[in-house]
């Protein structure tokens, strides 16, 4: 099976970053907008799309900001997952501050929510280190990809 290509939007307002917050039962957890490639579609109108149909936010996709992989297997004790995923997440400017209604949340999803750049280790946060790399590049004003690994 071929890994899966996804692209992400990182959305920063005046230091909150826009994201998807998911639920199941007790548990609740964000994840920047985003989703899977689909054939013919560049990875920036896959994350025009995404953060649309997720959000109801326009935004204009810029830089290439991270990529990262997530191979399931090397970060859980069965190993039977073979989800491979490739994402690649790009910085956006939000062209409209004022969303109309997501059009296609993902099964999962209960809401949108900004979050403090600053805040984000307070939160379950996918994927982990992203946190860290963002609030990084935040404080030093650098918008240069940089390739975070096989992270969870």
């Amino acid at each position: 099976m071929s890994p899966r290509i996804a692209a992400r939007g990182l959305v920063v307002d005046d230091g909150d970053l826009l994201t998807v917050q998911y639920g199941s039962g007790d548990e609740v957890w964000y994840l920047t907008p985003g989703g899977g490639q689909q054939t013919g579609e560049s990875l920036s109108e896959t994350v025009h799309r995404e953060v649309r149909e997720e959000t109801g936010y326009e935004v204009e996709v810029e830089s290439l900001a991270f990529v990262r992989d997530y191979i399931p297997s090397n970060h859980t004790e069965d190993g039977d997952d073979d989800d491979h995923r490739v994402d690649h997440f790009f910085w956006c400017e939000l062209i409209d501050d004022d969303p109309v209604q997501p059009s296609m949340r993902d099964a999962k999803q209960v809401g949108v929510a900004w979050l403090a750049v600053d805040d984000l280790d307070d939160y379950w946060f996918f994927p982990r280190e992203l946190p860290d790399a963002l609030q990084s590049r935040e404080k030093t004003a650098t918008r240069d990809a940089r390739y975070l690994g096989d992270i969870r």
